[in-house]
């Protein structure tokens, strides 16, 4: 019995630990049952889709924090994320004759709307904060996502892509929590 406590424990963790309401993340959970070609062009239209929302948020760090660190870093995203989405919308368009949609999954698009709310007003350390508590959960998104393409995807140039963002957004991951720790103390 406290083996299956444990499996229940670790599978419902990883279903919702990137989402603080308790949902599982819609684009993970989208991707989850699809497999070849399929998985492919959702991988690719969503993660330009969380990629564009990703730069949205970054560029709300030139104007509304005073430390440097956080300037270079977003500017450093959005260029990176810029890059990736030119990438990925020229396989969409080479592998599957598409085009990145708008909006590719309501839901998250819905979801990443109201977390673009929680940043309204807040100035300097209000919003070094609120960005250093929102961006790692949107990364971890995107890590989640990625780890499904590195075993799913079925060309090697995608599965190379997945395996490097997962690598690079680790290592954002881990520079936003040691900015929190050093500004802000322990969460």
């Amino acid at each position: 019995m406290p083996l299956i406590a444990v499996f229940t424990l670790i599978a419902a963790s990883g279903a919702f630990a990137h989402n603080p309401n308790g949902k599982a993340d819609p684009m993970n959970t989208s991707l989850e049952s699809l497999k070849g070609a399929e998985f492919e062009q959702s991988f690719l239209q969503q993660m330009i889709q969380h990629h564009r929302s990703g730069i949205e948020m970054a560029k709300l760090g030139s104007d509304q924090t005073n430390r440097s660190e956080l300037r270079d870093f977003a500017s450093n995203m959005i260029s990176s994320q810029q890059q990736e989405v030119d990438e990925m919308s020229g396989w969409l368009k080479s592998w599957y004759n598409a085009f990145p949609k708008e909006v590719a999954n309501p839901a998250a698009n819905k979801e990443m709307k109201m977390h673009m709310s929680m940043f309204g007003g807040k100035r300097d350390a209000d919003f070094d904060k609120a960005f250093l508590e929102m961006m790692p959960k949107h990364h971890h998104v995107a890590v989640e996502m990625a780890e499904q393409a590195e075993k799913k995807a079925t060309h090697p140039e995608l599965k190379e892509f997945a395996a490097k963002l997962v690598k690079d957004q680790e290592q954002e991951m881990k520079q936003m929590k040691e900015w929190g720790q050093a500004w802000f103390g322990p969460a």
